[in-house]
């Protein structure tokens, strides 16, 4: 009885966390033109991108990092944004790595980037506001 109420505690906990960014399914970004065609960052091995969720900008646009990283992005400011109301999603569907919402922290949202994937990458992701705005940026994985 224990196990049954165990593998549905869990199966309830998937579902609510994939419902965060459901809005965004549908969503796609028109690239947008990079300022600096350099990438940024400065630890590839823990990128930090701000998502200011005002002014539906983020920084920065082009993203460098390694592999088997952790890219944060932190939604700004502090205490404006609700709790799953902006959303990562990748460009190509088959990057189920580079999915994500800012749930249950309503401040960051934390992306595994995979060691299988080939080095000198660029990967398109979308970010989504609640709203429906989004932006288009890009990560660079190398070592």
């Amino acid at each position: 009885m224990n196990g049954k109420l165990l593998i549905s505690l869990f199966a309830g906990l998937l579902l609510a966390a994939g419902a965060g960014a459901a809005w965004a399914e549908d969503t796609d970004c028109e690239p947008i033109e990079l300022k600096d065609k350099s990438c940024r960052g400065h630890d590839r091995h823990y990128p930090k991108v701000v998502i200011n969720t005002e002014t539906k900008e983020i920084h920065p646009e082009f993203v460098c990092t390694a592999h088997e990283s952790v890219i944060e992005f932190r939604v700004v400011p502090p205490g404006k944004t609700a709790v799953g109301a902006v959303a990562v999603k990748a460009k190509d569907r088959s990057n189920t790595w580079l999915i994500g919402t800012n749930y249950p922290d309503k401040k960051r949202i934390d992306v595994i980037v995979p060691e299988w994937l080939e080095n000198s990458s660029v990967h398109h992701y979308n970010i989504i506001f609640e709203d429906g705005s989004c932006i288009d940026p890009r990560i660079h994985v190398e070592d």
